[in-house]
């Protein structure tokens, strides 16, 4: 008679899973625990049985030869069911057990007692359990010796996966420090490379006497780094805002063909001067819910962020539907992004290997802020990219 799935079964196996000790070299501390549980006991058998999916595999085992049997012969499956010690005097005489192939015949399986492996005191993800080849009953002191022994594989089996998570948390923190290093000193350059050029040019206009057009030209050069710094200081300001109280929107109705308009005609000198092509291939209007200017700021930095990885001859081009729900599409030729970094373009302060060899400007905070503005529309974003290809993004908003 097959086990019936414990009500629990999805987060009982995510429980088992999670322990990562599926499959794994024998360990003495398991080892220990199904010998002194055949000892105890008095059986020629004992086992640390682990119930998966389809099968019950043997952590640890003592006068047992194979590693695992299918699930549906398994005694254990029978015994997580709950918490309490499952035992079977005599299995030729259990409706359960009776015809199962691994207790007919003379040598098969007569006595059978486990007792559930339970982790955070909710999943029964396995048994300590004896076996023998004759009938018998365990003693009172036995029952408890083989419910200690099953806590004990729980502990143990806890402390792997809190060891394990704690190493996740350290390599994390690790990872927050480098990457708030790498923050610091990004923003550094980013902060002193306009600054430099301000100084240099307000030197020169200082120092000599130089004609209009002259004067003009070094006076526009810097009007764009100030603007630089300008973006750069609102991008900061704005990653705090979310960190501490999450963004404001100001929502009402409007159009994202309009909002694509003016993004592109904002960002077209940017493109020309890179030699790239920039198109607005938004015909009708997609009217949305939103706020005008934070999605044009999202949509500012993903075309910026194209036009950053497009090299010269390449092509951009943002488009707006209204077929199932509002989406702007922005494709690109550029570079493409790796597998390794797509799960990470919208972490803060993430920059990718290929922008660091590229020396591209910014903190890597873009990116961050429209993943936040799209969140905050309670939209959606995906990217499909082909490194050497080219680069697609969906940016879609609720209906």
């Amino acid at each position: 008679m097959r086990a019936p799935l414990p009500e629990d079964e999805p987060a009982r196996l995510a429980a088992l899973h999670d322990a990562q000790v599926l499959d794994t070299a024998p360990e003495e501390d398991f080892d220990g625990i199904a010998l002194l549980a055949s000892q105890i006991c008095g059986t020629p058998m004992g086992l640390v049985s682990l119930v998966d999916t389809d099968r019950q595999w043997f952590k640890a085992k003592v006068g047992v030869d194979i590693d695992q049997t299918h699930r549906d012969l398994s005694f254990c499956a029978h015994a997580i069911q709950g918490h309490e010690l499952l035992e079977i005097p005599d299995a030729t005489h259990d409706h359960r057990f009776a015809d199962n192939p691994m207790v007919l015949g003379d040598s098969g399986v007569r006595f059978y007692a486990g007792a559930p492996v339970v982790l955070d005191g909710t999943h029964s993800v396995g048994t300590v359990c004896v076996v023998d080849h004759v009938p018998r009953e365990l003693s009172s002191a036995q029952r408890r010796a083989l419910r200690s022994l099953a806590r004990h594989a729980a502990v143990q089996l806890e402390l792997r996966r809190y060891a394990r998570h704690a190493g996740e948390i350290s390599d994390r923190l690790r990872q927050v420090d480098r990457m708030k290093d790498s923050f610091l000193a990004t923003v550094s350059h980013e902060l002193r490379t306009p600054l430099s050029s301000i100084r240099g040019y307000l030197e020169m206009l200082l120092d000599d006497d130089f004609d209009a057009e002259t004067s003009r030209r070094f006076l526009s050069v810097m009007q764009r780094n100030s603007d630089r710094l300008l973006r750069l200081i609102d991008d900061l300001l704005l990653v705090a805002r979310l960190t501490d109280e999450g963004i404001q929107l100001d929502l009402a109705e409007l159009d994202l063909a309009e909002v694509a308009h003016h993004v592109t005609s904002a960002c077209r000198p940017l493109a020309e001067h890179k030699e790239v092509k920039l198109s607005d291939r938004t015909e009708s209007p997609v009217p949305a819910r939103g706020d005008a200017k934070r999605l044009s700021q999202a949509l500012n930095h993903l075309v910026v962020n194209a036009i950053k990885f497009t090299a010269a001859g390449g092509e951009i081009a943002v488009d707006a539907s209204a077929e199932n729900e509002p989406e702007l599409i922005i494709t690109d030729t550029g570079l493409g992004i790796p597998a390794d970094d797509l799960p990470h373009v919208f972490d803060r302060f993430y920059r990718s290997a290929a922008a660091d060899q590229m020396a591209t400007p910014g903190p890597g905070l873009g990116l961050a802020i429209v993943r936040s503005i799209i969140d905050a529309h309670h939209g959606s974003i995906r990217v499909h990219s082909d490194p050497g290809l080219g680069t697609t993004v969906h940016v879609t908003l609720p209906r």
